[in-house]
C-alpha cells in the first residue's frame, strides 16, 4: 500500500494528475481505507488547498448507474416494464424517426423507426439515441437545419432529435439514460429525479452529500466544496491543466438522469457497494433484480458494434482505458468482459 501511495502522490504532485480521493470498503459497506491526494485545483491563482475525503465532484455518466438501478426498482414494483414499449409513458418516442441518409444537398433522409423501443434499449445504448455533439450523423442533421446542440435544462428539449439507427441494431453511447430517468419520475406521479434517488437509494446506503446540479442550489454546502475541473494538456500530454469545459449546470431545471450528480467519492461509493451487495441484503433490489443488473443483454448487432466502437484506442480511453483483449457486452448498468 506505500508504494501505491507514493505513486499517487507523485503523481499529483507533478501534476501528473490533479488529484484523487482513493476508497475502499468491505462487503458490509464499511469504510476500510479512505485517503485524498493532489489539490483542489491546477489553475494558478485558483484555490489550491488539499482535496479532502468530502471533496464534491461532477461525476457526470457515474450517474448512469444510479438511473438504471432506479429504473430496475421501478420495473420490480411493476411500474415500468424492461422489455416492453416505452410510448405510454414516454410518449416522445411514438413515431419518431431514424437518419437513414444524407441527400447530396446535405438534407437527411428520415424514417418512422420499425423496431419497438424499449427501457433495455434505453439502457445498454442501443435504442438510437445519440448525443448531438459528437455523432457525426445529428451534427449532419444540424447543419442543415442551421442549428446547434442547446443546453436548454430539462431532458425533454436538450435530448429531442432523431434516432440514428433502429432500437436494438447498432450501439452508441447517448442520451437513452437521461429519457429513462424521465420514465422513472413519469411513473412515480410525476416527481423529481433527486426526490426519487433521495427515498429509495440514498437513504438506504447512508448516502447524504450527493445531488443533482438543478438541487445544488439547495445544498450551499456542496457548492462550497465542488473541485476544479481539469484536462490533458495537449501542448504536455504528461501534464494536466484546468478545463475549459463547464460543468453540469441547469439551477432549477431538471434532472438529467444519464449525467447530472455531483457527490463526494465517500457517497458515490456506498451506493456502488450497496448495488454490489444487494443480492444479499435486497436493500436496493431483490436478488432477481441484481442478477438482471449485471447480465449482458445486447442483440449480437448491438455487440458487433459496441466491439467494433472499441478497437479504437481513443475510445476505449475515453470509456476508462478498457483492455482491447477479450469481447466486450453491456448490461443494464455498465459495460461487461464477456472473455
Amino acid at each position: 500500500m506505500r508504494a501505491f501511495e507514493d505513486a499517487i502522490g507523485a503523481a499529483s504532485a507533478a501534476e501528473e494528475i490533479p488529484g484523487a480521493v482513493v476508497c475502499a470498503t468491505d462487503k458490509a459497506g464499511r469504510i476500510k481505507y479512505a485517503r485524498a491526494f493532489g489539490k483542489r485545483s491546477v489553475r494558478a491563482g485558483a484555490d489550491q488547498s488539499p482535496l479532502q475525503l468530502d471533496s464534491v465532484m461532477w461525476i457526470a455518466s457515474c450517474t448512469k448507474v444510479v438511473t438504471a438501478l432506479a429504473v430496475l426498482q421501478c420495473c420490480e414494483r411493476g411500474l415500468l416494464t424492461l422489455d416492453g414499449p416505452i410510448y405510454d409513458v414516454l410518449p416522445e418516442f411514438r413515431g419518431l424517426p431514424v437518419i437513414k441518409r444524407f441527400n447530396d444537398d446535405g438534407s437527411p433522409v428520415l424514417v418512422p423507426h420499425t423496431n419497438t423501443l424499449t427501457l433495455r434499449h434505453m439502457l445498454n445504448h442501443s435504442s438510437g439515441m445519440a448525443y448531438d455533439e459528437t455523432h457525426p450523423k445529428l451534427m449532419a442533421w444540424h447543419k442543415w437545419h442551421r442549428t446547434l446542440p442547446n443546453r436548454i435544462n430539462a431532458v425533454e428539449g436538450r435530448f429531442s432529435y432523431p434516432l440514428v439507427f433502429e432500437p436494438g441494431d447498432s450501439w452508441c453511447y447517448g442520451a437513452g439514460v437521461d429519457w429513462a430517468g424521465v420514465a422513472v419520475e413519469r411513473v412515480n406521479g410525476g416527481i423529481s429525479l433527486q426526490r426519487y434517488f433521495e427515498e429509495n437509494i440514498f437513504c438506504k446506503v447512508g448516502a447524504r452529500d450527493i445531488v443533482f446540479s438543478s438541487h445544488m442550489y439547495a445544498r450551499p454546502d456542496l457548492q462550497a466544496r465542488v473541485v476544479d475541473m481539469s484536462k490533458r494538456d495537449p501542448k504536455s500530454p504528461e501534464r494536466v491543466i484546468r478545463s475549459n469545459a463547464r460543468p453540469q449546470h441547469n439551477e432549477r431545471g431538471g434532472c438529467f438522469g444519464g449525467l447530472g450528480l455531483f457527490a463526494t467519492p465517500v457517497d458515490y461509493l456506498k451506493i456502488l457497494s450497496g448495488i454490489l451487495t444487494t443480492g444479499d441484503d435486497q436493500r436496493l433490489l431483490s436478488k432477481t433484480g441484481a442478477e438482471e443488473f449485471f447480465r449482458p443483454c445486447l442483440s449480437q448487432k448491438a455487440k458487433a458494434a459496441l466491439n467494433a466502437t472499441l478497437r479504437v484506442e481513443e475510445n476505449r480511453v475515453g470509456m476508462g482505458n478498457i483492455p482491447a483483449s477479450g469481447t466486450k457486452n453491456w448490461a443494464l448498468g455498465g459495460i461487461i468482459n464477456e472473455a
